[in-house]
């Protein structure tokens, strides 16, 4: 078996949800295609897994592919960038080059059971440092997976009391399913906005006069918009993934493209029009006190306690137990370091960074800034009026940012 069980993590309801990490960056000249391929293949001698295919039945890493040239797709401006790799039957990793206006988009597509999206950060800074530098940037560096650091954490932090099954809320949030009246068939699609440096640099300073994180209000916000569809409840009950590297002490800096992410299940009351900057701080006092219990490490305890005797489906059914796939998801993807991600002399002018396509009515935010500009996106496969749903549920989060930051500049009034 493979050493990382947390890979399992992505492996149930791939009818529902297809384990899928994607990237697009935008760049102002065109990229060098050979110097690409060189690139790729010297990512790949530093983590082999990126050109194996996944095998289920023993959660293992098997030969699919042997040179970059064979992940990476030249297309038109016009392509559409439909269809999701098999990760059972090809490489981890994709890469779709088109023209975009005097330089290039490039997507990049990647399993979420190889890796996790800070572990895709670390690769797009391990691409780019191999596109600018070549061979001489890989001597002496390797991709460390292991996970005794993890196992010691465990022991250190024995379960905490769970109040109920916190992982399968008794109010999900949920987004209406819509009548296909049209009998429109389903596409996917990707969706994006990017907040100006100017709103981007005013909600920080928002959560700083507020006591309260970014992080905070983007998971009460996406909670508040959504619930904005459901008379009745009142409760909002978002999983939040968390990146685990936080907590290793050993060579924290090195380098991990592997799935470490656990999450918390905070769960507030939050009437329909309590204030949104009251949430927020329910929000926030909510994932201080998972914090301060490390009860993300719940998510992952059983699995990792029964992985060496127990078969996969069986660990797959500990992960639907522990690591719920819920219809309404939150990821936040945190800063993207543009002075790590340096193409040689072309400059990435935009990022975009999303999670799995999502069948219509489930739905997940994403949320990352590059540049010092907040980006919110989505991968739908739904139709017209079901996108619609969920661009109105991000310009109704936006909405509700903007909200925050005015009663955070009256309150800061009132106390000066």
């Amino acid at each position: 078996m493979n050493e990382n069980p947390l890979n399992i993590l992505h492996t149930i309801g791939f009818d529902q949800l297809y384990p899928v990490i994607r990237c697009q960056l935008t760049f102002s000249d065109p990229l060098d295609q050979q110097r690409l391929v060189k690139a790729i293949n010297l990512t790949a001698q530093v983590v082999p897994e990126l050109f194996c295919r996944y095998e289920m039945s023993d959660n293992s890493w098997q030969p699919a592919v042997t040179d970059g040239q064979e992940v990476l797709n030249i297309l038109p401006a016009d392509a559409q960038l439909d269809a999701t790799p098999d990760w059972e039957k090809d490489a981890q990793v994709r890469f779709d080059l088109q023209p975009d206006g005097a330089g290039n988009r490039l997507t990049i597509t990647m399993s979420h059971i190889l890796t996790d999206g800070s572990g895709f950060k670390q690769y797009l800074y391990l691409l780019s440092n191999r596109y600018s530098q070549g061979e001489r940037a890989i001597k002496g560096v390797t991709n460390v997976v292991n996970l005794d650091w993890l196992k010691t954490l465990l022991k250190q932090h024995p379960a905490s009391a769970k109040q109920g099954n916190v992982d399968h809320p008794s109010k999900p949030l949920s987004l209406p399913q819509l009548t296909n009246a049209t009998g429109e068939k389903p596409r996917p699609n990707v969706s994006g906005w990017r907040l100006t440096s100017d709103m981007t640099r005013s909600l920080i300073n928002a959560t700083h006069t507020q006591g309260v994180t970014v992080n905070d209000v983007l998971l009460t916000t996406f909670g508040k918009a959504v619930q904005a569809f459901d008379r009745e409840g009142d409760e909002l009950a978002i999983p939040c993934p968390t990146d685990m590297r936080q907590k290793i002490e050993e060579d924290p800096a090195a380098l991990r493209i592997a799935n470490h992410t656990a999450r918390f299940n905070p769960a507030i009351q939050s009437p329909r029009d309590e204030p949104v900057s009251v949430s927020v701080q329910k929000m926030h006092v909510e994932m201080q006190r998972l914090k301060d219990s490390d009860q993300f490490l719940d998510s992952v305890r059983s699995l990792m306690a029964q992985y060496q005797t127990e078969s996969i489906k069986k660990l797959q059914e500990i992960v639907e137990a522990n690591y719920h796939v819920r219809a309404i998801a939150f990821t936040n993807f945190g800063i993207i370091d543009d002075s790590r991600l340096v193409f040689a002399e072309n400059t990435v002018t935009n990022c975009l960074m999303t999670g799995s396509f999502r069948y219509a009515p489930m739905f997940q935010v994403a949320c990352s800034t590059f540049k010092g500009q907040l980006s919110l996106g989505f991968n739908m496969i739904g139709t017209t009026e079901e996108v619609q749903v969920g661009r109105v549920v991000i310009h109704d989060m936006i909405s509700r940012m903007k909200e925050f930051m005015a009663q955070a500049e009256v309150g800061a009034t009132v106390i000066a």
